[in-house]
């Protein structure tokens, strides 16, 4: 497995604890499950917005994932997203579209990689403008994404 979306899912239910623990600015979370990584949360609040928290996962190689949890108060339920995820030498970002992310390996060639929902193949691939490509298991999707892109 050549990429960090697992640790992104997981992360996920991380920043949602966070949001109602943490601190505000920004600050390291040194006591984690996660193994041998540094994570950082930069936790926001305004009166308009609410609650707004970054959690960034970084390693010996730099990015790793990052993701978001945001709620209008601390006593209601926190909203995730993924944020960015490392995949070999790519990163996807998440795009406007939900569980839909963007890697772009040159100048021209953009990787699309958008999660299934309903009765849906679990995992979609489309490079550029070309049709979408079904995979069940995501492991398969990112390697034809970085083998497309090597």
């Amino acid at each position: 497995m050549n990429h960090e979306f697992e640790l992104a899912f997981n992360l996920l239910d991380e920043a949602a604890h966070h949001i109602q623990h943490a601190q505000y600015g920004l600050a390291r979370i040194p006591n984690h499950n996660h193994g041998s990584i540094l994570l950082t949360t930069i936790h926001e609040h305004s009166p308009d917005t609410g609650h707004r928290l970054v959690l960034f996962a970084t390693d010996d190689h730099g990015h790793m994932a990052s993701v978001e949890a945001t709620t209008p108060d601390i006593d209601t339920t926190p909203s995730t997203r993924i944020l960015t995820v490392r995949a070999g030498h790519l990163t996807f970002h998440a795009t406007q579209t939900a569980w839909t992310y963007q890697a772009t390996d040159d100048s021209t060639t953009i990787h699309t990689l958008t999660a299934g929902i309903g009765d849906q193949p679990m995992w979609t691939v489309t490079t550029n403008h070309g049709d979408p490509v079904a995979h069940q298991d995501l492991d398969h999707a990112i390697a034809e994404i970085l083998y497309a892109a090597a």
